[in-house]
């Protein structure tokens, strides 16, 4: 119902390209040493701890406030060809910046607990662009406006059960909101005109938990365990448009509206482990592996919006980092990252595109006084398997992703 039916264009692959959700999950650098260490933050003592692992809080000297500050993120979207018109190949590119707003945690202890409150903006992503397509006989303008943003808030509590082992737990409330915009305007000939706009808004409500496990059988070596729950939503829904309008010899006008259509964004159950080495007093080896669990969920489910459910796939992940204390209290931090899609391989034009993604964070840490100030940048590429839309025989477009940025982060010990 919600595809338009004049012509086999399916770009909304590159509206929602870059995006952290079910299908690549934890692909965005994130928190204020993990994301500069890429993305290894299960052994990690600091703030982030709460998302990453809760009970690396029972390692923390002091109690603190952390924020992660803004991670400031340009896109490059390319695929040559997208699409086929008249027999001629069709290029797509977007490039825009982003700027993805602050998280906040706070750390303190109560006797023998340590607890901690936190604000999170795992994704806040907006995408904008304008393209068109010729061939003869026929102009397409495509306008697509995209946004998807995360809010997280929640808390954690976490103890040790001995000297050498900890273990916390997280509770977290998250929204997640969508918008999509797509106007297309295709004339056709000199007599024929036609345009199409759907639009989109959808927020859902979802809760989750962290359970995660720190075990130091010594000084020189740590391992960790994060379980991430299934998400159980709360609430959810969307309100959906699309007008067709024609002009012609015949000229043609539908519009089809509904809201509060029962939407869902689950998330299923995350198991990663982690591993830290500091063999000389100046450096620390970390690495983090990740499997999403395989699963099926549904997305949509609405008498007039219909059905749409999505089969995703044992999705793994991998970061692995190096700290370097190149002076008293200054650091250099060093990264690299893989995120492997849950989206099995396309098959055909009709099938959803599958991005992988490998990338590298680096970053450098001073502390005055009481104020850690954390600088860094990234760098993400995708191997995206696009079908050309149109194309006899089928064939694959050379598609990619490309995100680079910069991260900045403080934290302040009480």
């Amino acid at each position: 119902m919600w595809k338009s039916l004049w012509i086999p264009v399916l770009l909304g692959a590159f509206g929602t390209g870059a995006r952290a959700d079910v299908t690549n999950r934890n692909f965005l650098p994130f928190g204020e040493r993990a994301a500069m260490l890429g993305n290894a933050g299960l052994c990690s003592p600091t703030g982030e701890a709460v998302y990453y692992n809760p009970a690396n809080l029972t390692r923390l000297e002091h109690a603190s406030l952390s924020v992660s500050g803004s991670t400031y993120l340009r896109y490059d979207i390319s695929a040559k060809p997208a699409l086929v018109l008249a027999g001629q190949d069709q290029p797509f590119s977007a490039s825009g910046f982003v700027a993805i707003p602050s998280t906040v945690t706070s750390t303190y202890q109560a006797g023998d607990w340590w607890l901690s409150t936190a604000i999170l903006v795992p994704e806040a992503l907006e995408f904008k662009n304008r393209i068109a397509f010729d061939a003869p006989d026929l102009h397409v303008t495509l306008l697509q406006q995209r946004s998807n943003e995360s809010l997280w808030l929640g808390g954690a509590i976490a103890r040790r059960l001995t000297s050498h082992l900890s273990i916390g737990l997280s509770l977290f409330a998250a929204r997640e909101t969508e918008s999509h915009f797509e106007l297309t305007r295709a004339e056709i000939g000199e007599d024929l005109t036609q345009e199409v706009t759907s639009n989109e808004d959808l927020a859902v409500y979802n809760a989750s938990a962290v359970l995660g496990v720190y075990w130091e059988p010594d000084p020189k070596l740590g391992l960790a365990l994060r379980v991430h729950s299934p998400t159980i939503q709360l609430a959810g829904s969307t309100d959906l448009y699309q007008s067709v309008l024609v002009a012609g010899a015949m000229d043609q006008d539908s519009e089809i509206i509904v809201d509060g259509a029962n939407a869902s964004r689950p998330q299923p159950t995350d198991i990663s482990v982690g591993v830290s080495l500091r063999p000389r007093a100046w450096l620390e080896l970390v690495a983090d592996v990740g499997l999403q669990l395989p699963a099926t969920i549904t997305t949509l489910d609405d008498p007039v919006a219909g059905l749409i459910t999505q089969e995703l796939e044992l999705a793994p992940r991998a970061g692995i980092g190096a700290e370097i204390q190149i002076a008293h209290h200054k650091w250099i931090r060093l990264g690299a990252m893989y995120n492997r899609s849950a989206t099995a391989s396309p098959e055909g034009e009709d099938d959803e595109p599958r991005e992988d993604y490998l990338g590298v964070t680096a970053g450098f840490s001073f502390q005055k006084d009481r104020v850690i100030t954390s600088v860094g940048a990234f760098g993400l590429q995708s191997k995206t398997e696009l079908f050309v839309s149109g194309a006899e025989p089928p064939r694959l477009s050379d598609a990619r992703v490309r995100l680079y940025g910069a991260l900045l982060a403080f934290s302040y010990r009480l």
